[in-house]
């Protein structure tokens, strides 16, 4: 069974090709997630400078944001409503959906991640950075990738996404 995911990653760099190989190099380093494969899809890719960056930007931040709201949902399904129902909360299903939400936030890269912002390691868009895309959008480029998972073995790895299938 093949399991594709896709991610629009964003980069600080001059133009497409070493931003994927930028993308490529972290993908083949980030420790959470090892695809079995990964193709750039050039044609769904594009500098800060084409119109269609700040709302593939936009959609991948509310995109992110579903996500979390999602795994809210779950948790609050499975009896954890406040900050201190963690303190019970069991192993497994419940902890893996607290795990999860975790990396979104903090910034770790996993396959639950819809967008990623390589410059500032994180799920979301900086004020800051937001800024210098819009003073210099030429420097910046969002990368989208397809990325699969074929052994057996990295399907119990995969994160929650699994469960939407």
């Amino acid at each position: 069974m093949k399991f594709e995911v896709t991610h629009k990653i964003l980069t600080m760099e001059p133009n497409l090709a070493k931003s994927a190989a930028h993308v490529l190099r972290f993908l083949d380093h980030t420790p959470l997630v090892q695809y079995d494969t990964v193709r750039v899809e050039a044609a769904q890719s594009c500098s800060g400078a084409d119109q269609r960056f700040w709302p593939w930007v936009e959609q991948g931040l509310a995109d992110n944001r579903q996500v979390l709201t999602k795994l809210i949902g779950e948790l609050q399904m499975a009896g954890t409503r406040e900050f201190s129902d963690l303190l019970t909360i069991p192993q497994g299903f419940q902890s893996k959906i607290f795990h999860t939400m975790a990396h979104l936030l903090d910034g770790f890269f996993g396959i639950d991640s819809q967008f990623y912002n390589l410059p500032e390691d994180s799920h979301w868009l900086g004020d800051s950075l937001r800024r210098q895309i819009e003073a210099d959008p030429e420097d910046f480029w969002l990368v989208t990738v397809v990325a699969t998972l074929e052994a057996k073995e990295h399907h119990a790895l995969a994160g929650l996404r699994s469960f939407e299938k």
